[in-house]
């Protein structure tokens, strides 16, 4: 039994007897999930803390309900990904949307630069993987997420989530794969934005009537 089935079992009898103490140690054993869950649907962290605790409130007013404790931590999961639909569904902003950088700013800045700006160029890898992680699927999302914020454990993950050891590690093999993949798109998508086109070579042509043939 891992630490936080353990602790769910000692808290849960209490915390469905009204004891708040009792509701908040659960809440601390499995809030790391809710949030990431809720994190990897709607990918604002904001948002995904408020989402969170209403997940918890809402938990709290239906515990009586509960007849099962081997039910918790999968009604957790399964309240926590309606709530994030359900703001989705609210909200105007689809998750992950961030204003794309326009090529000509990032090129002027990178023209007027003494040197070579490391910040930028990290903010482009940055904007990049952003790109490449919303596009994978919310389940990807979610064991990546949990792993990194749990400890990078896989049976840790594995039993929050309700899954094999082995799938975790499946579904984390494959993750790292499209976001690596993903990144090198995203770079290339927007180098190739960047790249000089029928302008340039306008200005170009331009010049040449003012210049010695060779």
């Amino acid at each position: 039994m891992t630490d936080v089935a353990a602790l769910i079992d000692r808290h849960l009898p209490a915390a469905r007897s009204g004891d708040r103490r009792a509701f908040a140690a659960l809440v601390a054993a499995t809030q790391g999930t809710v949030a990431s869950i809720a994190l990897a649907i709607v990918r604002d962290v904001q948002h995904s803390e408020d989402i969170a605790q209403d997940v918890y409130l809402q938990v709290w007013g239906k515990l009586d309900e509960l007849r099962n404790p081997d039910s918790f931590l999968p009604w957790l999961r399964e309240v926590t990904r309606n709530r994030s639909r359900d703001f989705l569904r609210r909200s105007k902003v689809r998750p992950g949307d961030a204003p794309n950088a326009d090529p000509d700013a990032v090129l002027a800045r990178l023209a007027s630069a003494d040197r070579a700006d490391d910040a930028l160029e990290l903010d482009e890898r940055r904007r990049a993987l952003d790109t490449a992680f919303d596009q994978l699927p919310a389940e990807a999302r979610e064991v990546l997420t949990l792993y990194y914020r749990e400890g990078e454990s896989t049976a840790q993950v594995a039993s929050l989530l309700g899954l094999r050891p082995a799938t975790v590690r499946q579904r984390l093999s494959r993750a790292r794969k499209a976001l690596t993949a993903g990144v090198e798109r995203a770079l290339a998508g927007k180098l190739v934005r960047t790249a000089p086109g029928a302008a340039f070579t306008a200005v170009v042509a331009g010049l040449l009537t003012t210049a010695s043939p060779p």
